[in-house]
């Protein structure tokens, strides 16, 4: 019975897609806002920002925050998979090449489904060897809060 349990919550969890702690962070790299690649491997944090909302708080507290995400060793992923790709060439990414520090952009819908999506939050997903070893949601308004 106890294996029957197991199968079935595998299958679902298989099933509704996304992360959850122990897998293996499974999405390598990522092309920034200057369309240079850009490697995961090293990430011991993964910020992602799912809506126009939480990637503006994220900016503006990146803006006052030199060199934050090299000096902790995190990766800042901007979903934008759903937005039609003419904006994201015509508006979006010239934006996004002003700012000083690198914004990973995730345009594959496919990769989108592994990540966790939570309406107003930015998820965080501490990683230790590329595993998931811990998945946090914030809210973007506090990502401050959550730093010091």
């Amino acid at each position: 019975m106890k294996t029957l349990w197991l199968s079935l919550l595998l299958t679902l969890t298989f099933a509704w897609g996304g992360y959850s702690v122990g897998q293996t962070f499974d999405i390598a790299t990522l092309s920034d806002q200057n369309n240079q690649k850009v490697s995961l491997a090293k990430a011991q944090k993964i910020m992602v920002a799912f809506d126009k909302a939480s990637y503006y708080d994220m900016d503006q507290f990146l803006a006052t925050k030199p060199n934050f995400l090299q000096t902790h060793t995190i990766a800042f992923i901007n979903d934008i998979s759903a937005v039609p790709s003419a904006i994201v060439k015509l508006f979006i990414q010239p934006a996004m090449k002003k700012k000083s520090y690198p914004i990973l952009l995730l345009k594959d819908s496919e990769a989108s489904k592994k990540l966790d999506y939570r309406e107003g939050k930015i998820t965080i997903y501490s990683l230790k060897r590329g595993k998931v070893v811990k998945i946090e949601y914030i809210d973007s308004q506090k990502i401050g809060d959550y730093f010091k």
